[in-house]
């Protein structure tokens, strides 16, 4: 990811511009987290970290926390300078805006296009005014697709674990990266186990201070904290405007998060309910995606740049559905989207969506935390049924632009093929 000195030198200022200008700036239930488990970890160690059970992330960003209670030096200092703590999230947002940048040829292009995400307010907005870590995971999600698509399954697969690691939601990428892995281990069946090692080293290596070097081992209390996500707020949505507040609607423009998901329906949770949706939809979404890599390892081909297209838009699709069908969902959670469409538009040139969710995204977080104090939330633009609406029209014209783009690739004959023939499969030799 090389970077000339004159655009290194913007990036640096665009990086202090952001972090003068919005120096207070956060959600104070979360920044009195990471103030808080900061000067826990600088008084007790980071291998003492799950011993409190105020603390449910993962181990990545307590590594971070641990490093800034190092920099800053003292309790005090941890809990003056902590809205500086974002900077270490942006610069994981810039990284990311330079990697799909990266996706085009020409270095002008390639600024241009980075700065393209960098001044949308959609894309820095959870960093810098909510304070939170989802570019951290979009980043190491964003970045495994890449190298995984470079068929280096052991960088995508550590890359993986980062994301895991860093957030327990970024375990919805495993479908599609698992079906790029496979198809990268069936081409070059030498690199499973180097894959698979790298990954479980890497896992260890993260874990190993919290499971030997504290007073007691707190791997129970990790695995405990990722198996309690779910049912972790057991309503139908967190603030997130999905599917739910279209179902839900005289109920959802008073309290959306008032309405439990244990309730039942037709004999499932709602819950359950929206796990078939999500599960659905992503395999409608996904198909094209499984039948390319079957072509491409078949016939032991490279992918194209359209390719890469059509992998980072299913790839962004992801996030959305997961979102949008999922109960207990924030409104933070439709973050990695933005940057997987942004690198999709990037290679085809088509922005409608990337544009669209960037601003059902922006006006999703501004309805909640209600940062710019407007005079009226009640206008249009803020209003929990258009925001609802915008997200809608990204779910139905991502399929469409997923199934558009493999109609350029020619998947469309073969998914019609497989699903009218179990022998089908066997044309994909000949594609």
């Amino acid at each position: 990811m090389k970077v000339s000195r004159q655009h290194a030198l913007l990036y640096l200022l665009f990086f202090v511009m952001l972090l003068v200008l919005s120096p207070r700036a956060g959600l104070d239930g979360d920044v009195g987290c990471w103030r808080g488990w900061a000067s826990y970890i600088f008084t007790n160690g980071l291998e003492n970290t799950y011993q409190t059970p105020g603390i449910n992330y993962n181990p990545f960003y307590m590594y971070v926390l641990w490093l800034y209670g190092k920099m800053a030096g003292s309790v005090a200092k941890i809990e003056y300078y902590c809205h500086q703590l974002k900077g270490f999230t942006l610069l994981f947002d810039i990284g990311g805006a330079i990697l799909a940048s990266r996706l085009v040829a020409g270095r002008e292009r390639q600024f241009m296009l980075s700065l393209l995400l960098l001044f949308n307010i959609g894309y820095v907005y959870n960093t810098m005014i909510w304070e939170q870590v989802d570019a951290i995971l979009a980043f190491f999600a964003f970045a495994s697709v890449l190298v995984a698509l470079r068929g280096n399954t052991a960088g995508s697969l550590m890359l993986f674990i980062l994301a895991i690691n860093t957030k327990a939601q970024g375990i919805v990428f495993l479908p599609p990266l698992l079906v790029l892995w496979i198809g990268e281990w069936v081409r070059r069946p030498r690199q499973l186990p180097i894959a698979l090692g790298a990954a479980a080293a890497l896992q260890v290596a993260i874990l190993s201070p919290f499971l030997w070097g504290g007073e007691q081992n707190t791997g129970a209390r990790i695995l405990e904290i990722n198996i309690g996500t779910v049912g972790l707020y057991p309503v139908v949505s967190m603030n997130a405007y999905n599917v739910w507040v279209l179902i839900f609607q005289e109920k959802a423009l008073m309290n959306i998060y008032s309405i439990s998901d244990d309730l039942e329906a037709a004999g499932l949770t709602y819950r359950q309910w929206g796990l078939v949706m999500f599960m659905v939809a992503s395999a409608i979404t996904l198909l094209p995606l499984l039948i390319l890599v079957v072509r491409n390892s078949l016939a032991r081909r490279r992918y194209t740049s359209m390719d890469q297209a059509l992998v980072l838009l299913c790839c962004g699709m992801v996030p959305l559905l997961f979102t949008y069908f999922n109960t207990q969902m924030h409104e933070r959670y439709w973050h990695p989207a933005i940057l997987f469409l942004a690198g999709s538009a990037f290679l085809t040139r088509r922005y409608w969506l990337y544009i669209v969710a960037s601003i059902a995204y922006f006006l999703q977080l501004e309805a909640v935390l209600r940062y710019l104090m407007l005079r009226k939330y009640s206008i249009l633009f803020f209003d929990i049924n258009f925001i609802t609406g915008l997200f809608t029209l990204c779910i139905i014209g991502g399929i469409w632009e997923v199934y558009r783009l493999a109609r350029v690739k020619g998947l469309v004959s073969e998914i019609r093929l497989i699903l009218r023939s179990p022998k089908a499969p066997a044309t994909l030799v000949q594609a």
